[in-house]
């Protein structure tokens, strides 16, 4: 891969060496080179599928399959574009709010090109060759996709390196080696490790938390609703992504039980008949223009939105004919949670608001969107804005 950049290295290489020993004669100059920088190692990385990938360079070009991937690398100090050439057009699409935000402080951002979805099957070989990369970044997701499509067969085929993360199929599992992956690839491992110390901590301390009230007062019967409001009702992750982290805030989640291999959609109908005892929606910012009426009957989430917008939005979703028998909101056990939480490394304030949504008593003191705000100063390259959470009043 990066034939003719390697060529034209070589040969502003040779034509540099040639005219130094013109310009130096005999010179005896015995002045020892310098060191290698870190750039210049061979670097040996490891991806979640646990397959090695090993680089005679730190990647200086590197494509992420999946745009939203910048949620990570925002995490990991300086620009989140560093180094990236290109980018999935899901950063645009699914969280356009966050993209803005990264844009006003990224020196790399326009530099980058704006690419299809590897996830969809829009993205060919040719469009990854133009960019000319030392690895291309994808999901567990894109996996699939790549395979079937023979896309990853052409890849290998050419010598194009690429590796996986993964913060959407299991984040619990995942999300610690899919943000270390990428710092070793940009150069910050020593970041990226101390991340992989703050969230494992604070997931250990949340399930501490949770096995305590669960022995005391049992598991909480809880459904997710995903995209509530945006697409047909119904639709649940099952045990994937915020499925996986309401199992570990301590819930039954009854969403397990609606999908099929084939499907994970339910009907209105479904719900009404199950009567969650604690009903969870994801929030986004799908209207785009929030100051003008919505397209879509969702809650508004997401760094566009505001506690004020959230809490206006909270009951869209439930105009769906039939849900007014639903008892969760009107005891209120009807929560919101960002969308974008089941696909990037933030998750564990989902994990913490499910728990404290599900158990309140042992969480009384922790406050998601208090600690997810102080999250922005600790972590992020830009300030914190919007509204990550909304709650029914009882």
């Amino acid at each position: 891969m990066n034939i003719l950049r390697k060529a034209m290295t070589g040969a502003v290489a040779l034509c540099a060496a040639a005219s130094l020993a013109a310009c130096s004669g005999n010179s005896t100059d015995t002045t020892p080179s310098a060191e290698p920088t870190q750039a210049d190692k061979a670097l040996t990385v490891t991806d979640v599928t646990g397959r090695e990938v090993t680089f005679d360079h730190a990647p200086e070009r590197i494509v992420l399959g999946e745009g939203r991937g910048v949620f990570a690398t925002a995490l990991l100090g300086g620009d989140p574009f560093e180094h990236v050439v290109a980018y999935g057009n899901d950063l645009t699409k699914a969280a356009p709010a966050f993209k803005d935000k990264v844009f006003e402080i990224s020196e790399g951002a326009m530099k980058a090109q704006e690419i299809g979805n590897i996830g969809k099957g829009d993205v060919s070989l040719e469009t990854l060759m133009a960019q000319d990369p030392d690895v291309v970044v994808m999901t567990l997701d894109q996996k699939k996709v790549a395979e079937e499509s023979g896309l990853l067969e052409k890849m290998d085929q050419t010598g194009m390196k690429y590796v996986f993360t993964d913060f959407r199929q299991s984040p619990l599992e995942h999300t610690v080696s899919s943000v270390q992956l990428l710092g070793d690839l940009l150069g910050k491992s020593e970041r990226a490790k101390e991340y992989g110390e703050f969230y494992e901590s604070k997931v250990e301390e949340i399930k501490g938390r949770v096995e305590e009230a669960v022995a005391k007062d049992g598991k909480k019967d809880g459904l997710i609703w995903s995209a509530a409001g945006f697409v047909d009702c119904c639709s649940t992750p099952g045990k994937a992504n915020l499925g996986q982290l309401l199992t570990a805030a301590g819930g039954n989640n009854l969403g397990e039980q609606l999908i099929t291999a084939d499907s994970k959609q339910f009907s209105a109908e479904k719900m009404i008949e199950l009567q969650p005892e604690n009903l969870i929606v994801t929030g986004g910012e799908w209207a785009r223009k929030p100051d003008q009426p919505d397209t879509f009957s969702h809650v508004e989430l997401g760094y566009q939105s505001s506690p004020q917008r959230a809490a206006e939005t909270l009951n869209n979703p439930l105009g769906t004919p039939g849900l007014d028998l639903l008892q969760a909101p009107k005891q209120g056990k009807y929560f919101a949670v960002y969308h974008q939480f089941y696909d990037n490394p933030y998750n564990v304030f989902a994990l913490e608001a499910f728990a404290k949504w599900l158990h309140p008593e042992a969480f009384a003191d922790m406050d998601p969107a208090k600690d997810f705000e102080q999250f922005h100063a600790d972590w992020l390259p830009f300030d914190y804005s919007g509204a990550f959470f909304a709650q029914a009043q009882q």
